[in-house]
């Protein structure tokens, strides 16, 4: 059998390491199908495992949907490291006319 460096063998690290990349898969995928079940369902949001970390990326209409959307994030990946890149869209209507030089 093949050793790694740390004198385990290969193929039991590997499937050390398969179980945990399924686990986290998993847990992307039932956030996925949560997030599509509440009000973020329509925003275009992609969650990625990155290494040992996940990250979210997106665009959301608001600052309470942002803070809805990590709240949600951050209770169905307890335990993980997640990292947000979300851009707050607000689409309000302007309060004063622009001015045109």
């Amino acid at each position: 059998m093949n050793e790694r460096a740390g004198g385990r063998p290969e193929s039991a690290t590997t499937a050390a390491d398969t179980g945990t990349a399924q686990n986290i898969e998993y847990r992307i995928a039932h956030l996925q199908e949560r997030l599509a079940a509440e009000e973020a369902g329509e925003l275009g949001l992609r969650v990625e495992a990155r290494g040992s970390a996940v990250t979210v990326v997106g665009t959301v209409p608001t600052a309470h949907c942002r803070d809805e959307l990590m709240r949600t994030v951050n209770e169905e990946l307890a335990g993980r490291s997640v990292h947000f890149d979300i851009v707050v869209a607000e689409a309000a209507a302007p309060d004063h006319p622009e001015e045109l030089a």
